[in-house]
């Protein structure tokens, strides 16, 4: 049996990659999902259905004006 790799000390696109390969390791996984994503877009659990729409409006309009 080979020795697993340390993924703490993978980079985000190494650990994404062995992540695709390995599906079924929930220590990968979970290292995975426990790491910040800088460009992460977050919306807050209790806007309304009417908020979300405005939010997602306005993350569009801003968008374009930064392309």
């Amino acid at each position: 049996m080979s020795q697993k790799p340390n993924f703490t000390q993978m980079s985000l696109s190494e650990l994404r990659s062995y992540v695709l390969a390995n599906r079924n390791d929930e220590e990968a996984w979970k290292e995975f999902t426990s790491r910040p994503r800088p460009n992460a877009i977050y919306f807050d659990a209790n806007l309304t259905l009417s908020e979300e729409k405005k939010k997602l409006q306005e993350l569009i309009e801003n968008s374009d004006k930064t392309n």
